[in-house]
């Protein structure tokens, strides 16, 4: 029965595969010039390069994932008006991760610990927007969300169980809407940015 019921599943979990890969394309033209457009550069090449990277290495795609997530750390926090610089966390999560990579064979679990804290890393952001200039950007409680999708979707796979792996192309499609919301948003839609400082009146 749950072999009949994988092989139906296959073509299903195969489209939502390369719908997700396109989806998240969309972003990287939609962000240019935000601060947040090389977070979605990167996450939208990635899968692509996966793809190839399969096809030609004949290898697991994870690899290219775990080389680019701690690019993804990086990203987070980039300011497209200043110079680029490098601080001591990022060059420690880099670090981190050849080192996690030398010592761990299960990539998954690799992806899991780097995109956790790169989960932190925009909840920090947040927190930062909402103490030193008193707001709430929806676009990042979004980016947030999605991270927390994404450690959930890790999680879920390394369960390993035919029903994990049902919950994870649910999760993956679902991912595909948040892409949507990505590219028909700018990180700096006025519309998104809410003022929390209380208004008085004299």
């Amino acid at each position: 029965m749950s072999s009949t019921l994988s092989t139906r599943l296959m073509p299903i979990s195969i489209i939502i595969l390369y719908l997700s890969i396109l989806a998240w394309i969309f972003p990287i033209f939609r962000q240019y010039r935000c601060n947040i457009f090389y977070f979605f550069l990167i996450l939208g090449i990635s899968d692509p390069l996966a793809v190839v990277y399969v096809k030609t290495i004949h290898s697991s795609p994870v690899y290219i994932s775990v080389v680019f997530a701690p690019l993804l750390f990086y990203s987070v926090n980039i300011d497209r008006q200043k110079k680029f610089t490098i601080t001591p966390l990022e060059i420690s999560v880099f670090i981190l991760t050849a080192v996690l990579l030398l010592t761990i064979s299960n990539l998954d679990i690799i992806m899991l610990i780097i995109h956790t804290l790169v989960l932190i890393r925009i909840i920090f952001k947040i927190l930062i927007e909402l103490h030193h200039k008193q707001i709430i950007n929806i676009f990042h409680l979004v980016l947030a969300f999605y991270m927390t999708t994404s450690v959930a979707s890790l999680i879920i796979f390394l369960n390993g169980d035919h029903q994990a792996i049902i919950l994870f192309y649910i999760n993956l499609a679902f991912q595909i809407l948040l892409a949507i919301f990505f590219a028909s948003f700018r990180e700096n839609h006025p519309k998104l940015i809410y003022n929390v400082t209380p208004v008085f009146k004299d």
